[in-house]
């Protein structure tokens, strides 16, 4: 009975620490902007073509103006449980016909986030969530 107790203990202890083994942080994208939404918006000479992956809140608001409307929203990141990168919150700028440009927010703690991390080219956009 000893021995098997033991033996579970063992079992147990080996599974929790091979599930903290290292785990590998994407990379940040090579490229600087979305090129989907790149190439769309300079077509159409949409003001959002002047925004790039990586921005800040700042940099967005200096180059193309104020949002129209805004949203913020907790990612699906927010449920893992030991997850300390800086997307467990996401906001979004609506920029009326034009679209929307989105933000990693930070974390749980309030540490790190308020860079774009995806434009999104709607002539359709309303300005507000």
């Amino acid at each position: 009975m000893r021995t098997q107790i033991v033996s579970s203990l063992v079992v147990g202890a080996a599974l929790i620490l091979g599930g903290c083994a290292a785990q590998s942080q994407p990379s940040k994208p090579a490229a600087k902007t979305a090129p989907a939404a790149q190439s769309a918006a300079a077509a159409s000479g949409n003001p959002l073509s002047k925004v790039t992956i990586g921005m800040t809140k700042a940099q967005v608001r200096d180059a193309i103006g104020s949002p129209s409307g805004e949203n913020s929203y907790a990612s699906g990141k927010a449920w893992i449980p030991f997850y300390f990168g800086n997307d467990v919150r996401r906001t979004a700028w609506h920029y009326k016909g034009q679209g929307r440009v989105v933000f990693a927010d930070g974390n749980q703690f309030g540490g790190g986030g308020s860079e774009v991390i995806n434009v999104e080219i709607d002539p359709s956009e309303p300005g507000s969530n």
